[in-house]
């Protein structure tokens, strides 16, 4: 039998609570088809709600606490082996188009080919004055501190960006190829900048409504000085609205792009008589304004849950499995469908028997996502357990405001149940306790820190290697907006 080719089309910060069949009504009928002819696992969770930790997550198999990886200032070493390194081995073509997050001078970590750059600084140091220079007004909203001071509708470097990417990976699926494929096209949106295309952003705005703890935050976040400092007290509920609204604009364009990958590849996998596996996956969500809060970084559902879809030649169609599952498992799963012998280290599990129906997940699984908290120039551990319906939340030393939500009767995460269950919470976090040690994981994120110093000091000197960061934002999508939010 011939080896399956297979295409992970990969977004960032796409919540699947904003969708076709999400609790923010998002007009997505490629990934609502896509849902409809393969598998979905509705409680799928990032291992940590910030870009970078995430992607050397599931490109390692690792979560962050065994990576080290917990900022977008870092990334894994050129010897951590990863998925696509078993694909090479077994004789793949594995091909990057767009957007991974790689950090430093290994931008491939297993991939063979790149053909289209990413779209954020792919060097150890910020090149603050081209970034500046190309992205104008909008250079501050590409993270979270300043995401709500430009927001509405008009010509935007992301989907300029993606459209690049999207085409790059057109073109390649149109050639001839030899070798079977491990392909991922990885696109910026729906990330901020929240700017919108003007006539999908005046039909959002029409749809959306003020996010929930808009008006009253909910009490288990007195005094949580963590979570506290990302809470947007000042922004005006019109800019709020806006953001959701080119949100949701960017979403139904990454939705378009998806179907015209996924058909562009169908085409491509039956002209080479080659079974076929697509996946479509995001690495976190985004707040969007819940609790005042925007992007990532917490472990609320819109940051932390992300969509995962399967589709392909052996697996079963119109499934939603609702068991927790993990981004750690994608590389086990993709390597068993093409018939590969998953042998290095790994968090993750095999999901392929629940994609051809032979078994289902384990219901009893605890699925993890950790981040590291900084304050005052200290960092804190945190973690998030997925187990059935409830999910547990605790930051280290700040123990007393350890949340748990029972999200079959409370999926907006409104009520903290946690002093009403404390042998539970023993045993959730004595679950914890094996993966990792808080005052550990600290003391090596500081170290992790000084070496960033380093490389970026060494950069300095020898000259940084810029060729791989997209730098063609036309300059009328820099920020001088059709209409303003406020």
């Amino acid at each position: 039998m011939k080896q399956p080719d297979v295409l992970v089309f990969m977004s960032d910060q796409h919540s699947p609570d904003f969708s076709g069949w999400g609790k923010v009504s998002v007009d997505t009928p490629n990934l609502s088809r896509l849902r409809s002819d393969g598998l979905s696992f509705e409680n799928a969770y990032t291992s940590c709600p910030l870009c970078v930790p995430a992607r050397m997550s599931m490109m390692s198999g690792l979560l962050p606490s065994r990576t080290g990886v917990f900022t977008n200032e870092d990334t894994i070493s050129d010897i951590t082996p990863c998925f696509t390194h078993l694909l090479v081995e077994a004789g793949y073509e594995t091909v990057l188009i767009g957007r991974m997050h790689f950090v430093g001078r290994d931008q491939r970590h297993g991939f063979t080919k790149r053909l289209a750059p990413d779209m954020t600084p792919v060097t150890w140091n910020r090149p603050w004055e081209k970034l500046r220079e190309e992205r104008g007004k909008l250079a501050p909203t590409y993270g979270e501190p300043f995401c709500t001071s430009v927001v509405g509708a008009g010509e935007s470097p992301v989907i300029n960006y993606d459209k690049m990417v999207v085409q790059t990976a057109l073109n390649y699926l149109s050639e001839e190829h030899k070798k079977p494929q491990f392909i991922v096209v990885g696109t910026y949106g729906p990330h901020f900048p929240y700017v919108g295309r003007p006539d999908l952003y005046m039909k959002y705005l029409e749809r959306v409504k003020t996010p929930n703890f808009f008006e009253k935050m909910p009490d288990y976040l007195e005094g949580l000085e963590l979570l506290d400092k990302r809470i947007k007290r000042d922004v005006p509920e019109a800019v709020v609205k806006g953001a959701l609204a080119a949100y949701c604009s960017l979403i139904e364009i990454m939705d378009n792009q998806t179907g015209q990958v996924r058909r562009s590849f169908e085409a491509f996998t039956k002209k080479r008589d080659r079974e076929h596996v697509f996946c479509y996956l995001s690495d976190h969500g985004d707040q969007a304004g819940e609790r005042r809060i925007f992007g990532k970084q917490t472990f609320f559902e819109k940051s932390a849950r992300i969509p995962m879809i399967f589709e392909g030649s052996r697996i079963k169609n119109g499934e939603l499995i609702q068991e927790p599952v993990s981004i750690l498992d994608i590389g086990p799963t993709l390597c068993s469908m093409a018939g590969i012998t998953y042998d290095i280290k790994t968090d993750g599990k095999d999901l392929s028997p629940c994609l051809n129906g032979e078994a289902s997940p384990d219901p009893d699984r605890v699925v993890i996502s950790q981040f590291m908290e900084s304050l005052d120039q200290m960092y804190y551990y945190g973690y998030m357990l997925r187990y059935r319906q409830y999910k547990y939340i605790s930051y280290h030393r700040y123990e007393d405001k350890e949340m748990l939500f029972d999200l079959a009767q409370d999926p907006e995460e409104a009520v903290n149940i946690a002093k009403e269950h404390p042998e539970f919470i023993q045993w959730l976090s004595g679950r914890t306790n094996s993966i990792c040690i808080a005052e550990q994981v600290e003391k090596e994120q500081k170290e992790h820190a000084r070496n960033a110093t380093l490389f970026r000091k060494y950069e300095e000197a020898i000259g940084p290697d810029d060729s791989e960061r997209w730098n063609q934002n036309p300059p009328n999508a820099r920020g001088d907006l059709v209409i303003y939010a406020g």
